[in-house]
């Protein structure tokens, strides 16, 4: 009795000493469960406020800065490169507002050789697609199929990165012009203080006018496209001797690339000919040399 009672007690006693202790960590517990509950939504709303994966920040905010570059190549008849160049530079010209002309060149087919124009414009987003459209449209009196899209290329960079960085370079700059102009202030500076720091402030200015101008160019680049448009001819010259005409044509660049072949066929044989003089002049040596040797053998065995 008294050790069945002895271990009642000590039951008691180790329930009495371990419950109380964990209370507080139950307690801990159901706070956070109610707190999860509260926290998690239910059903399809847990489902729709999932983020959508693999997207970046700056796509989901429209915060990327991209510049647009965009590539044409336009098949056109012989006669018919000039007038489509001269009609999308002149557009370009009138609306200036909006277009900025870059550069424009043409090469008038003499001869046999095919004419070839290009020109290169920055316009503003939404004046693109009517640029390009009128590019690829006829000129009064053509037919639809006179202006063929031979090529096609849109390239894109992104210059999110490019630009941030700009921004925290001139902001450092910034404040490191103010803390100058500070230092600049008190009354109790030397000359040569006064010297050193005038001359910091110069270089600051320099850094910061830089910087400010590199950012004027990457904002001009983000807020418009550059199109560069290149106009040949997809049909041959008429007559049975164009192509003879043709390599007569470029006669000149034929010979040029023929005479610097072979001079440099020339020049790079130069040293194994050296080697094959030393070669032949050593063979005949050693062939002298055989044959002294061999002779006076025959003299002996003559009787």
């Amino acid at each position: 009795m008294s050790r069945g009672r002895t271990g009642r007690v000590g039951g008691r006693g180790l329930k009495g000493r371990v419950l109380p202790g964990l209370l507080p960590v139950f307690a801990l517990l159901a706070g956070c469960s109610e707190s999860r509950r509260d926290l998690a939504p239910s059903g399809r709303a847990a489902d729709l406020a999932a983020p959508a994966p693999f997207v970046s920040a700056a796509r989901e905010t429209g915060e990327a800065k991209l510049a647009y570059r965009h590539d044409l190549t336009l098949g056109l008849g012989p006669d018919r490169v000039e007038p489509h160049f001269a009609a999308a530079r002149d557009r370009c010209l009138k609306e200036a507002a909006d277009c900025t002309l870059l550069r424009s060149s043409i090469r008038d087919g003499g001869g046999a050789s095919q004419p070839r124009a290009q020109i290169e414009v920055r316009l503003k987003h939404a004046s693109v697609a009517a640029y390009v459209a009128f590019l690829t449209a006829p000129l009064p009196g053509e037919e639809p199929g006179d202006v063929a899209l031979i090529a096609q290329e849109t390239r894109a960079e992104d210059l999110t990165r490019t630009l941030a960085d700009t921004g925290r370079r001139l902001a450092q700059l910034n404040d490191y012009r103010n803390r100058l102009t500070v230092l600049a202030e008190k009354p109790d500076n030397r000359a040569e203080d006064l010297i050193k720091i005038a001359g910091e402030l110069a270089q600051v200015q320099s850094q910061i006018e830089e910087a400010e101008a590199q950012r004027r160019g990457l904002d001009q680049r983000v807020d418009t496209e550059i199109v560069t448009v290149s106009f040949r001819t997809h049909q041959a010259r008429a007559g049975a001797f164009a192509p003879v005409w043709e390599v007569w044509a470029r006669s000149g660049p034929i010979l040029g690339d023929s005479a610097a072949s072979a001079l440099r066929f020339t020049v790079a044989s130069l040293p194994w000919l050296l080697i094959g003089l030393l070669a032949v002049l050593l063979l005949r040596l050693v062939w002298r040399i055989r044959r002294q040797r061999a002779q006076p053998a025959r003299v002996r065995l003559e009787p």
